[in-house]
């Protein structure tokens, strides 16, 4: 049997709300009446595991609720409808929802070829502000993103993933749940080595989810896109030509967006760059700031030492 011939199956509960025509209660917070959206405990579900996965039942709708840990919902199969935060929202086949302690959220009726599986994370140091600084380090793209935070307040604890932008992580998913669901020698070992490369997975998307936020033709995006694909020979006059821009104008319109002007912004990707390569490399830093774009060594390592508050080499010996 196959993971969707499993999921396909019907549970206890999924029978008794198809033949009730309504929610029936799996957790005791979701009993009776309540007057706002009830938080769901993690005592409940994690038992010496870094992670639960479940199945989401079918046939009745689940009402708003709110989690302690973090929380990702993938559609195997057909859609789902729900409400986050307020705000609704309709998922497809191959979509991925994180949400972030204290986001609320309900379900709409999942039908007979609706299939959800909700995967819970049980380390509380693990959300989505830490999955974004994550991304920190390399992209100024993603920096200028991170600090303007374009997205509105009520996105800012979820974050959804569209089917076509996470093939990696949906395999990565796939495999923790056939070894969750069909376990074998050294299963509970396989899926705690996955969960690593599944939050790196999730970071290294991020980038691309927040850059949705700003339309394709705005200047400002297509400028910081440039100085993340080209910052060791980009100047500000071939960004202008590129961009069909009088050279004052993006200049003026890069200060005004970011604060910083183009020059800063290329220097500070520039010097994230170095950084990444002098922390994680043995190359010869006179290689690395020549490969990132510097051409005089003493303006680099002024520039590095306002940045980081030390010397290159202070990093290697450390």
């Amino acid at each position: 049997m196959d993971l969707i011939a499993l999921l396909s199956q019907e549970s206890v509960i999924e029978k008794e709300q198809k033949k009730r025509h309504k929610f029936v209660p799996d957790l005791p917070e979701l009993e009776g009446e309540a007057t706002r959206a009830p938080k769901i405990k993690e005592h409940l579900f994690f038992e010496n595991k870094d992670i639960y996965i479940s199945k989401h039942n079918r046939y009745a709708a689940y009402p708003e609720h709110s989690h302690q840990f973090l929380e990702l919902n993938y559609i195997v199969k057909g859609e789902c409808r729900q409400i986050i935060n307020g705000v609704p929202y309709l998922l497809k086949e191959g979509d991925i929802l994180l949400m972030d302690t204290g986001s609320e959220h309900s379900i709409e009726a999942l039908g007979k070829d609706d299939l959800l599986l909700n995967i819970l994370f049980n380390n509380k140091s693990i959300s989505i502000n830490w999955l974004m600084n994550m991304n920190h380090n390399d992209s100024i793209l993603y920096k200028i993103l991170l600090t303007n935070n374009p997205l509105d307040t009520n996105a800012a604890n979820f974050i959804l993933f569209r089917n076509e932008q996470n093939e990696h992580i949906k395999q990565i998913i796939n495999n923790m749940a056939d070894e969750y669901f069909f376990p074998k020698v050294f299963s509970g070992k396989i899926i705690s080595s996955y969960l690593p490369i599944l939050i790196y997975e999730l970071a290294r998307s991020l980038p691309h989810e927040y850059s949705e936020t700003f339309s394709k033709k705005d200047p400002f995006y297509e400028v910081l896109q440039l100085i993340d694909a080209e910052f060791t020979t980009l100047t500000l006059d071939a960004a202008s030509k590129r961009l069909n821009f009088n050279k004052n104008y993006l200049s003026n319109m890069i200060k005004k967006r970011s604060g910083q002007t183009f020059t800063e912004l290329l220097n500070e990707k520039r010097l994230l760059k170095a950084n990444l390569l002098i922390e994680s490399t043995e190359i010869p830093i006179q290689t690395i700031l020549t490969e990132v774009g510097f051409s005089n060594k003493t303006y680099f390592y002024t520039c590095y030492k306002n940045r980081f508050h030390c010397l290159p080499s202070e990093v290697r010996k450390k």
